[in-house]
């Protein structure tokens, strides 16, 4: 057999050459599949984005607190919808703290208050708390009614309760600020003819479980919280003084303005 000058002969050397250019052709092979744009599966891209999405926030900020708030003016007799008088008042309050204990009564067992309460003058205008939608109208046992408004995205349902005259429906869209009702006449008869209505937020119960309800002033807007909180705690501090009586209110159990405690509270 014919040899080259380094020993080889011509079909040992055409066999190396096919050898090196199989193995040259696979690496390229495997170098230009390493080098395409990775895909992703369609389906699976967007399972995961409707996952994503059906996942709600438990967001949603208070504008406003559902009626007009203002620091005491003695020549009005009024801090913005509140009218401070001598009569005789449930509580002796005008504002009662989300979270205060309420004793026992024929009415119901102690409790701590789920929900803050306002006593004002009948016609008094009540305001959406949020920008949201209505999500029900409800008609409750005291002959009065509760709007119920939930933020798009939201778990949370934000309540103006004991209301009477009420403008809106389920399903309506609504600006933080909105008149929705009047303050109901629940509670007149112990506020001396005053009008009387309840903020509330809270996530609604599993099943036939009660809703739990958690502290309105957390949920403040940073456009309106230190103003608001400033003004809960004027307020509270004038009524003690005007009614001479410095124990309406214990600021040693108050968390923050308006709320004794922020923990949950069913009910």
């Amino acid at each position: 057999m014919n040899k080259n000058q380094n020993g080889f002969s011509l079909v040992e050397v055409l066999i190396i050459i096919i050898v090196l250019a199989i193995l040259g052709l696979a690496g390229y092979t495997v170098l230009n599949h390493q080098n395409q744009p990775k895909t992703t599966n369609p389906s699976s891209s967007n399972s995961n984005n409707n996952t994503q999405q059906s996942k709600k926030s438990p967001g949603g900020k208070i504008k406003n607190i559902g009626v007009n708030l203002g620091y005491y003016d003695a020549k009005t007799g009024r801090a913005g919808d509140f009218v401070f008088t001598k009569a005789k008042l449930h509580d002796n309050a005008i504002f009662m703290n989300y979270g205060v204990f309420i004793p026992a009564s024929s009415a119901s067992p102690a409790k701590n208050n789920p929900q803050p309460a306002y006593v004002l003058p009948m016609g008094t205008k009540v305001h959406s708390l949020v920008d949201g939608k209505v999500n029900s109208v409800t008609k409750l046992y005291s002959n009065d009614y509760s709007v119920l408004v939930q933020v798009e995205g939201s778990d949370l349902i934000f309540e103006t309760e004991h209301v009477l005259n009420v403008v809106v429906k389920q399903g309506d869209s609504v600006k933080a600020g909105d008149v929705v009702a009047e303050v109901s006449n629940h509670m007149s008869n112990y506020n001396d003819g005053m009008g009387f209505v309840e903020i509330g937020v809270f996530k609604p119960g599993v099943g036939s479980g009660s809703p739990s309800h958690t502290c309105p002033y957390d949920y403040l807007d940073d456009s309106i919280k230190a103003d608001t909180l400033k003004k809960i705690t004027a307020l509270q501090k004038a009524w003690e003084d005007y009614r001479g009586d410095a124990g309406i209110y214990d600021e040693t159990k108050v968390v923050i303005p308006g709320c004794e405690f922020k923990g949950d509270i069913e009910g």
